[in-house]
């Protein structure tokens, strides 16, 4: 059976990737691919002398998606470009950031995303799935030795781990397209301003995270979805790194909604 996917505070890992830490990016060979141990059923180790399918898809981890923020522009580049390792095969933007995603590996690109053109959310929304950029052939099948750089997942665990505590990542099922941060409020006075924010500033299907330390944020916040006719897509908690002698509550949550329709 394959491997399940491996969670870090809230964030998803699938076990079927090799990951490029240091640009952030993962790979998932295709086809044939001898990475996978047909008799297991799951990835196992090899030796120097197997080899690997020549073609692969490129993405970019939760980690990066959440650095570079809700993407608001993307280029790819065309069918048939040859790409060197460690050289660019797209661009983001977003409102705060402008990046590049970088192959671990050199190939001819085969394959992109055209989705991602008409809709660069997708991207932080579903990186490991929709939000593939592109799919890349080398020349020859890949020698374990060429992409020594990259890592298992089993093997890099710790590592995922301390970049999601450094730059203090959050992952939610749906990136959210607006943030709302009510701290020391009461959810009466945050409820009335989520209202008024919803009705002059968000259209259907977008989706907002409030952050909240009032005790009964959640349960409020159920209440009132059912009440406005609005979908609570995911509660997530944590721990407040403010809470100091019993001054603010000890939890704080993460409520992320999605506006189905006007109240």
């Amino acid at each position: 059976m394959p491997q399940p996917d491996i969670k870090i505070d809230n964030c998803s890992f699938p076990s079927d990737c090799l990951y490029d830490l240091e640009n952030l990016t993962w790979i998932r060979f295709l086809e044939n691919n001898e990475f996978e141990d047909k008799n297991k059923g799951e990835l196992g180790r090899m030796d120097d002398q197997k080899k690997y399918s020549p073609k692969f898809i490129i993405g970019m981890t939760p980690i990066y998606s959440y650095l570079a923020g809700k993407l608001t522009g993307l280029k790819l580049k065309g069918i048939n470009t040859p790409i060197q390792k460690n050289k660019s095969v797209a661009s983001i933007s977003s409102i705060t950031h402008f990046g590049t995603v970088r192959s671990p590996m050199a190939g001819r690109i085969i394959d992109i995303n055209n989705d991602l053109i008409k809709c660069p959310k997708i991207v932080n929304d579903s990186p490991f799935s929709k939000g593939w950029f592109a799919k890349i052939e080398t020349e020859n099948e890949i020698a374990e030795s060429s992409w020594k750089d990259l890592k298992r997942i089993e093997d890099c665990k710790d590592d995922l781990e301390e970049q999601i505590k450094r730059y203090n990542v959050k992952c939610f099922k749906v990136f959210p397209d607006y943030q709302m941060f009510e701290l020391g409020t009461e959810c009466s006075a945050t409820l009335a301003k989520l209202d008024e924010f919803m009705d002059k500033s968000m259209l259907e299907g977008d989706v907002i995270r409030l952050v909240s330390d009032d005790p009964t944020a959640d349960l409020e916040l159920l209440n009132w979805a059912e009440r406005n006719s609005q979908e609570i897509i995911e509660i997530v908690q944590e721990k407040n790194p403010v809470a100091i002698n019993n001054q603010a509550n000890s939890l704080l949550f993460n409520i992320i909604i999605k506006k189905k329709s006007d109240q």
